[in-house]
């Protein structure tokens, strides 16, 4: 039987617990916003904002070999990091301005740290690459099927 050596596994409970509290922070976040027109579009909300992450890391499972973990725990930090500026919004809730604009500040905040952090661990271009592809195809699905704005 296999054990995980004491850094590997506290990298798995930092990555479980960042996931655990974006998922948790988000879905506070979605709850606060009247705007959306049933709960099951809501549901959708956060499904679109959860298959981002699951594929990339999927992507990062199947393809990065000995840096998975390092890619899967700098997804982890960046999705906590995204989801923390969005409790200004879950805690004071307001109007779809503020909704949109603390949207906007998380993907910012999210592109910035990601390019960063994968630079730093010295992942290809292609990683970034990917994040952004995918913000940009979830971003799409969110206002076109969950919003009905394009």
């Amino acid at each position: 039987m296999m054990s995980l050596s004491l850094p590997t596994a506290r990298r798995g409970a930092f990555i479980v617990a960042s996931f655990a509290l974006s998922t948790l922070i988000t879905a506070l976040f979605i709850r606060a916003y009247e705007g959306y027109i049933s709960p099951e579009s809501m549901l959708l909300s956060g499904a679109i904002a959860s298959g981002k992450w699951a594929i990339q890391i999927l992507n990062g499972m199947l393809l990065l070999g000995e840096k998975r973990w390092l890619y899967i725990s700098e997804l982890a930090t960046t999705c906590l990091i995204g989801s923390l500026t969005l409790l200004p919004y879950a805690i004071f809730s307001g109007g779809a301005g503020f909704f949109f604009g603390s949207l906007g500040v998380s993907i910012l905040t999210m592109g910035i740290v990601i390019c960063l952090r994968l630079s730093h661990v010295w992942l290809s271009w292609h990683w970034k690459a990917l994040w952004f592809i995918l913000l940009a195809c979830a971003v799409t699905l969110q206002l076109t099927v969950v919003f009905d704005i394009l």
